[in-house]
């Protein structure tokens, strides 16, 4: 074999290998082997948490629950130490007893008293002087006059019989209780009559206390107080009854004195109206005789 020949035989060779080694890889024209699956995208970027919401507010506290509102109570209390001798007492001078007043001049009729060993001022210890079983006027001044009109309130003085009644009070209202210490006249307006004032030399409960508005502080222990003339009262005999209506009382609230002197009090008084109601009461439960033995009250709490 010259030289040319043995070139093309090897040329032919290495086609034949080059085009077999082709094939075998998937080279040339013939199908290509399917591509492969693309690689899956990437994951998406982590996105931000979203913002926390904000808190509720806490609630504030529960306001506490407040307590019950106690009950009324009505209780005996210690009564104040009588007044250190000389006693006092006091006289009504003006009108005199059995006197006769005429109409037209009973409005600016004056009332004169005489107290003695009893030292009154403004705010302090006074005197109690009642007309006919009505409120009470506080006498800061016993030297100057009081008209009787300024007993009536709003009503006018009525022909006929009338009773005056005065006693030392101690600044708290409490009455003193002592000998001498009570003074009543009966007297008449315009003419007498028939018509008879309230017998006072029987048995006879007067009216003192609780009386008007109570306001604020005022209204924590609230006295109740009175006055007796030719009776006395004692376990199992004479007795003054004591009952209360009003807000925070079921039904009344109720006592018996049997002891004169004794002060009760109010306590735990709610804003309204109450009404007190006093009897003088025989060994048997019923009134004693008279027109002032069951008197009814009323009296005002504003807190």
């Amino acid at each position: 074999m010259n030289m040319t020949t043995h070139r093309r035989a090897l040329r032919r060779y290495w086609l034949v290998s080059i085009g077999m080694l082709l094939v075998a890889c998937g080279g040339g024209n013939g199908e290509l082997p399917p591509s492969p699956a693309p690689p899956p995208p990437p994951p998406p970027a982590a996105s931000a948490p979203p913002p926390a919401a904000s808190a509720a507010p806490t609630p504030p506290p529960a306001a506490p629950t407040p307590p019950p509102t106690p009950a009324v109570e009505l209780t005996a209390g210690q009564p104040s130490p009588d007044p250190i001798a000389p006693l006092p007492t006091v006289k009504i001078l003006s009108p005199k007893k059995g006197q006769v007043v005429a109409l037209e001049k009973a409005s600016d009729f004056e009332v004169k008293l005489e107290v003695n060993h009893w030292k009154t001022a403004m705010g302090d210890a006074h005197v109690h002087l009642i007309l006919d079983d009505r409120p009470y006027k506080p006498i800061y001044d016993t030297k100057g006059p009081v008209k009787l009109s300024e007993l009536t309130g709003s009503d006018a003085i009525a022909e006929g019989a009338h009773v005056l009644v005065a006693f030392p009070s101690r600044a708290n209202h409490e009455s003193v209780k002592t000998a001498g210490a009570l003074a009543i006249v009966e007297f008449w307006i315009g003419k007498k009559g028939a018509d008879k004032p309230q017998d006072v030399t029987k048995p006879t409960l007067i009216y003192s206390r609780p009386k008007g508005e109570y306001k604020g502080d005022m209204a924590n222990h609230v006295l109740v107080d009175f006055q007796l003339a030719n009776a006395v009262l004692a376990p199992g005999k004479n007795r003054v009854h004591i009952s209360v209506t009003g807000p925070g009382i079921d039904g009344d609230k109720s006592a018996d004195v049997t002891q004169f002197g004794i002060p009760y009090y109010l306590d735990n008084l709610q804003t309204g109206s109450y009404s007190v109601r006093l009897e003088l009461l025989g060994a048997d439960g019923v009134a004693l005789p008279g027109a002032w033995n069951s008197v009814t009250r009323t009296f005002s709490v504003s807190r």
